[in-house]
């Protein structure tokens, strides 16, 4: 078993808070079961001695047949317990350390920072989550206790052949540790591919989704060829990295079991060289017994090569994993402290992703109960603002502060306590309309959800569906439409009715009759809360209290609707340019 090998077994069973001891238990049982079936061999061997050599008729027990069936049975029984507590404890020790790591993965995911949860496909936590965690699990429920077992067992069993004839048990083991050599020479070519085919299988399952959720709108625009074609390059790909990990993890195994099958033509070329030397008239009964315990030792070293090729691939998945456990998440307050003013303050804030300076020396103030509005090109940091301001990051310098208390002192749960936040793409589970507005106060009443669906006017739409606010809303809210999807988020912020509320352009993608009723619905969450909006259509700005122009990371203007525009600058030009859109 190589380096990298044992140490994945051993950073995933110290991530482990329980299973340990049992996994050992049970790995210590697997070795004295393959020990055990070397010692019908050597009761074997003894009654020969006894029938065929007189000089081993002075032996006392065991003599007569009925005590060598006794300790052969014996033998077999030590053999089956071995083998039952060997399987049971670690089958029970491998799942019970899985799961504690599974627990502890799931944990830290759950504790990153959500902009970097945002930022992940889907597709790659369902594949880190599932099939790499089945892959570890693998290791320890079945390939490393057979392969220490599978190892183990032969080197106890080769020191036995060294007092049974040294001469040759050398001329055995000097072949030995090249077969083991043939196998580390792939080693780093086949964990190339290993990790090529990885990245291959998380592309072609990010394809996959991507092709099932924009079928739609292929069909609407003929693409569906186009992009099933790229779909099957992609596939194509995976298949070729598939085979040339088959290449690189078959070609050195049966190599390796070349090379051990050349063991015992070792064994039969020193025996035909030193036959003559021997000068016996009789059966040589140690050559008989070391042969039978050469090819009893050789048959788990078979085995060996195949479950390294396993534990290569598994291991893939494990650094995969650490490299997530690696992840630094959000620091968290040992007390947690709440302020008791609700103004938003960032001071000389700076943010970098990647090596890439997003936001730079952004300074800002919002009193409570005022609303301000983040406008800005593209990619000129506005979100990234947001989620700094809801803790979804922490900035790379500066801090960010509600009511003179820094983030990290309020600490996540207590900023998300504060906070509700309406996104351009509503998230909502495939549950109910009551069960989604709920996720914002599940103790919540049934009259405070009829209140907060009546204030974001969910019930002009609720009261025409044939099941009303029990309704399923299908997997994302696809039975409904977008500004339906809106107005229940907007309803779920209501019943949560946090002091601060942060709009990431909650109305960019509706048409004017929908803005206008979600416009409607939102001027009752924004009434006495603090404010923070991204706005797309500076038509919906000009009551903001105050107006900051981003661009490039950097705040380039600040002021009222008014004030901006008698600058003549940057807000102005982007205020003509949608005008002229307009008409």
């Amino acid at each position: 078993m190589d380096r990298q090998a044992l140490l994945s077994i051993g950073r995933v069973i110290g991530h482990a808070s329980s299973g340990r001891w049992s996994f050992y238990t049970g790995v210590t049982f697997r070795v004295l079961e393959r020990c055990a079936a070397i010692a019908p061999l050597l009761l074997c061997f003894h009654w020969l001695q006894l029938q065929f050599l007189t000089s081993a008729q002075a032996a006392t027990w065991p003599t007569a047949p009925t005590d060598y069936l006794l300790l052969l049975g014996s033998c077999f029984l030590v053999q089956l317990v071995c083998a039952y507590i060997g399987q049971y404890q670690s089958f029970l020790g491998s799942y019970r350390v899985v799961h504690a790591y599974r627990i502890k993965l799931i944990n830290h995911v759950r504790q990153l920072p959500l902009g970097r949860i945002r930022r992940t496909h889907s597709g790659e936590f369902l594949e880190m989550l599932t099939e790499d965690i089945k892959k570890i699990e693998s290791i320890f429920s079945h390939i490393a206790p057979d392969l220490i077992s599978a190892l183990v067992a032969p080197v106890i069993g080769f020191v036995v052949l060294l007092f049974v004839d040294p001469l040759y048990a050398l001329s055995t083991l000097i072949l030995l540790p090249f077969s083991f050599w043939v196998m580390q020479l792939s080693k780093q070519k086949f964990g190339h591919v290993v990790r090529a085919k990885q990245q291959s299988y998380r592309q072609s399952g990010s394809a996959i989704i991507d092709y099932v959720e924009a079928l739609k709108t292929l069909k609407l625009y003929g693409q569906t060829q186009t992009w099933l074609a790229q779909l099957g390059r992609q596939l194509e790909k995976t298949k070729q990295h598939s085979l040339q990990v088959e290449m690189w993890g078959a070609g050195p195994v049966l190599t390796y079991r070349i090379v051990l099958n050349m063991t015992l033509s070792a064994f039969v070329i020193m025996l035909a060289v030193t036959l003559p030397e021997h000068r016996f008239t009789g059966i040589d009964f140690t050559t008989i017994l070391y042969a039978l315990l050469l090819v009893k030792l050789l048959e788990p070293l078979y085995e060996v090569g195949e479950y390294l090729t396993i534990l290569r691939m598994a291991v893939q998945s494990e650094h995969k994993l650490e490299s997530i456990l690696n992840e630094p998440v959000l620091v968290e307050p040992l007390k947690h402290q709440m302020p008791t003013s609700f103004d938003i303050e960032l001071d000389r804030v700076s943010f970098n992703h990647d090596d890439k300076k997003v936001i730079e020396q952004v300074s800002f103030y919002v009193k409570q109960g005022t609303t301000l509005a983040i406008v800005g090109a593209s990619g000129s940091g506005k979100s990234t603002l947001l989620n700094l301001c809801a803790r979804f990051f922490d900035p790379s310098s500066g801090c960010v502060k509600i009511g003179g208390l820094n983030l990290q002192k309020i600490g996540s749960k207590g900023v998300h306590q504060l906070v509700s936040m309406v996104f351009q793409d509503i998230q909502l589970i495939d549950a109910s309309i009551v069960e989604n507005i709920r996720i914002g106060r599940p103790d919540a009443s049934d009259e405070a959800v009829m209140q907060a669906c009546k204030l974001s006017n969910c019930l002009e739409f609720i009261d025409k569906l044939p099941d009303g606010i029990n309704t399923r809303v299908g997997d994302c809210g696809l039975l409904l439409s977008g500004g339906q999807r809106q107005r229940i988020a907007i309803a779920r912020a209501l019943l949560k009715d946090a002091p601060i509320v942060l709009l990431d352009e909650a109305t960019a993608s509706l048409d004017p009759v929908t803005q206008a009723e979600v416009v409607n619905a939102m001027n009752n969450l924004l009434q006495n809360r603090t404010v923070i909006t991204i706005a797309h259509r500076l038509s919906s700005i000009v009551e903001a209290d105050n107006i900051i122009v981003l661009e490039q990371g950097k705040v380039v203007e600040s002021g009222s609707h008014r004030c901006l525009l008698s600058l003549g600058g940057h807000y102005t030009q982007l205020w003509k340019a949608q005008s002229i859109q307009a008409a």
